[in-house]
This record gives structure tokens, sequence and C-alpha cells, in this order.
């Protein structure tokens, strides 16, 4: 809608587009020969700015144009009423003459923000200590801080019929796909919803397979994690109002990897990612293991392993998959438990707890002392694993391969334990392969190990990068 010349029309539709909220505000200032009048939200605008870069020069010279006047970082003219409405909502102040029909719009909204401060989710040994904050002009300015270079490319989308979320997706130009960039832009555009809660929901709008438990997507809050896949040919994905970035697509060895890893030696990173990836399926599959050797297969065990654990269960009333399922769901608990109390209180509680109630539930004959082992060992191997969304993939899937194992013993296991190979060999990552690079020739250089930096001549595979060389003849 076109704008009038009429400050008071102006005034009213304003006025109606804010559905007359008490904090806006119309500042007349008349002189001789015209009147200025200025539209904002008070709530909104850094008063600072708006009195001296704003009203004072006004002020002092009204005759001039207001372009030529006010000192603010941010003019543009419209005389359009609906971008007028957009920049009142977005802090800016809006000023016009009487018997013009342009329109001002200025950029004097308050930004507060936190400082950059440390990873809070994700520990950093060595390296960088800064993270996002919610402020996307802010993380993007870290981006271009530590990376210095014309190719990094910087595309903004707003998404959300009400809450007009800004939403940046970044690349490297020549080293990311171009045709997984183009895909990722256009999912983007067929989102249609009024707002956003989270930058999960933009995950789930986006994946492969919306209804899978396996992350599709590496979260992140470290600068240099996302600087790194950057230059591996990832994209990330920067939403306002969220400190952490999405980075895609992502193969499943991404979720072991740690940036840690290539601050230290390789020999001791590779033992990390070793232990990282043992413990994966140390999550995953011990307490299946155990309900089936005690229940079905304890010929298996040696003599006295064996006799040890029926000893155990002698007294015991519960069933063996009863007793790690309980045991396992204290555990989830008590993690949450810790998580959402203050930290002081959570710690003690986490400590006490644990005690308690292991103490408690073996001197009562409820569960085994090696059930308490199984369900101790399974939370401390999911727990070790970096990410935290793939570290609830695996404490979730405990629960229906114990319940295969419990009916089926081993063979239905190692059942549960082939089913899910087939699934995530199935399932992609932006039409890319999830368990690629494979564990062959090269590939095997960055996935199960860290190998030196002068043997990664060549970028990962996961992305599909465009230009794969990454360093030439490095030791010549």
């Amino acid at each position: 809608m076109k704008s009038s010349s009429s400050v008071q029309n102006t005034y009213q539709h304003l006025k109606e587009a804010v559905s007359s909220s008490t904090d806006f505000v119309m500042k007349v200032m008349s002189f001789d020969h015209c009147e200025i009048r200025l539209f904002y939200l008070e709530t909104m605008i850094d008063t600072t700015v708006f009195q001296d870069h704003v009203v004072r020069p006004l002020s002092l010279r009204p005759d001039l144009d207001i372009s030529d006047v006010v000192t603010v970082r941010i003019i543009n003219k419209v005389e359009d009423l609906h971008a007028a409405v957009e920049g009142i909502i977005e802090g800016k102040t809006i000023v016009q003459k009487e018997g013009f029909s342009t329109l001002y719009i200025l950029g004097t909204e308050l930004k507060k923000e936190r400082a950059v401060n440390i990873p809070m989710n994700e520990r950093v040994l060595r390296g960088p200590h800064e993270a996002f904050i919610e402020n996307l002009d802010t993380n993007i300015n870290m981006l271009r801080k530590n990376m210095v270079s014309s190719e990094l490319v910087v595309k903004y989308f707003t998404i959300g019929n009400v809450s007009k979320t800004r939403v940046a997706v970044v690349y490297m130009n020549g080293i990311a796909n171009p045709e997984v960039v183009s895909q990722i832009e256009q999912r983007f555009q067929k989102i249609d919803l009024d707002y956003i809660d989270a930058p999960g929901v933009i995950e789930e709008y986006i994946a492969d397979r919306r209804l899978s438990l396996f992350p599709q997507m590496l979260v992140t809050e470290r600068v240099d994690r996302s600087r790194s896949n950057l230059m591996e040919g990832k994209v990330s994905i920067l939403v306002e109002g969220s400190p952490t970035v999405t980075i895609m697509p992502v193969s499943f060895w991404a979720f072991f990897q740690s940036p840690d890893d290539y601050q230290i030696n390789w020999w001791i990173g590779s033992a990390f990612r070793l232990l990282r990836i043992a413990c994966f399926f140390i999550g995953l599959g011990l307490p299946g293991v155990y309900v089936s050797l005690v229940s079905f297969q304890p010929y298996v065990l040696p003599l006295n392993v064996a006799l040890t654990l029926q000893g155990a269960l002698k007294y015991i009333t519960l069933l063996p998959a009863f007793e790690v399922i309980m045991m396992l769901f204290a555990l989830e608990i008590l993690r949450e438990a810790t998580i959402r109390l203050a930290n002081p209180i959570g710690q003690a509680i986490g400590v006490v707890g644990g005690i308690v109630i292991g103490t408690a539930v073996v001197q009562s004959n409820l569960v085994s002392n090696t059930a308490v082992i199984v369900a101790s060992i399974t939370g401390l191997a999911s727990f070790i694993i970096p990410s935290y969304e793939m570290s609830s993939s695996v404490r979730l899937l405990n629960y229906p391969v114990i319940g295969i194992s419990s009916v089926f013993g081993l063979v239905g296991f190692v059942f549960s334990f082939f089913c899910l190979l087939i699934y995530l060999c199935r399932m992609n990552s932006m039409g890319l392969p999830y368990f690629y690079p494979s564990l062959v020739d090269r590939d095997v250089k960055d996935t199960l190990i860290r190998a030196p930096f002068w043997q990664l001549k060549k970028r990962p595979k996961d992305a599909a990068p465009v230009k794969s060389q990454r360093m030439r003849n490095p030791r010549r």
C-alpha cells in the first residue's frame, strides 16, 4: 500500500498495523515552515541514538533533506506502508514530512546481546574459546573474522509468516557442491509456517528422513568447528536468536569427531576417536548382550563368569530385562534432574541420588550388582559421544534392542544390529549416503582414525565438495 502525503493518515495506518499497541509513539516536531513526525515503538529503539542522531539534527536543520541531516547508519527511502510497518516492528524509526509521501526508515533499533563467551555444551581443551551467541549479525561477523576469504557466501532467508525470523545459509563458493546448496535453498523456500520456535523446527522441515531417530545434521556452538566444516565443503545454517549452528550434509562418522582431535598428537586423537566409536556400540549393545547371555545362552561365557552371574541373580525377583530397563530408566531420571536443576543442586542430586538408588536396589534384591554395573557403563559410554543428538539416539535405541534380546536371545540381538546397519546404509543426508565416506582407501584416514595432517591431502567425500584437493605436497 502506497503512503499518503498526509502524516495523519500515515499515523492512523501505522497505529492499526501495530494493533494500537501502547508503546507505539508519534513524536511531532513543528517548525515555522514545516512539520516532521516520527513514528516508533519506544520499547524497541535505542534512546541515545534516537535523541543524538535523529531528533537533535532534525531540530537544528529541519529545512534540509532528512537523509542529509540525520547521522544514523541505516537510512532507507520508501513509499510503501507495509515496509514502514516492518521497520517499526524491527525497532526502526519512521520519519515523514507533512505534504510529502516519502517515508524515511532510520536504523535506531536497540541491540542487546550477551558477550561472546566460551562454549558451554562443547568443552574446549585446546583451541579458540569462542562460542556463537543469539545475534545473527555477530555470528556472521565471527565467521568472517575467522575466514578472511572473498569466497565465503552468506545468503539470507526470512522464515515465518508472523515471526519473520532471519536465517543465513553460509558456504564456501568453489568448494561446496552447488547441487547441495541449491537443494537446501529449495527446501527453505518451501517452508510455510507462522513462527519458528527453535532451529530444530527447520531441521525437521528440511531433513531427508523426518521420522528418523538418528541425527542427519550436526549442531555446534563452536566457531572453529563451523569454520573447519565450511572448508570441507559443508553448509552452515544460522538462525536469529539461536546460539547454535546447523551443519549439513554430514555422515555418520562426523558425530564422533571433535575439534580437539586436530589439536593434539594424531596417535592420541585416533585413540580417542576409536574409543568414541567403540562406546557407541557399547552404549547400544551392552544391555542387550547382558540380557541375552543371562537369560538364554550363559554357556557361551567361561564357566566361572557364568556361575558368578547366576549367583548374583539367585535372589533377584525381577527378570534380567526388567532390572536393566529399570536401572537405565533411573539413570535417565538422574540425568534430566541434574540438567534441569541449578548447577550446585544438580551435581549434589546426581552424586547422592546415584549412590542412594544403587545401594537401595541392590540391598532390596530388586536388581543385581551386575545389572547396576551394566547400566553404569552403558550410561558412561553414551555420554562420551561428542554429539548430544547421537548420544540421545543411542540411549533410546537401547530399549528395543533389550526387548528383542529378551525374547530371542543372541539371535535377536544380532538380528537387531543387522536391521540397524541396513537402515543406516539406506539413510541419506541431503541426498548423500549417510555412511559416506567409506572405510576403504584414503577415506579411512579421517573416519575411524585421524591420520597425520600431511596425509590428509584431500577433503572428505561426505559433502561431495567440488574442490577435493586440500593441500599439495605438504612436506616436499
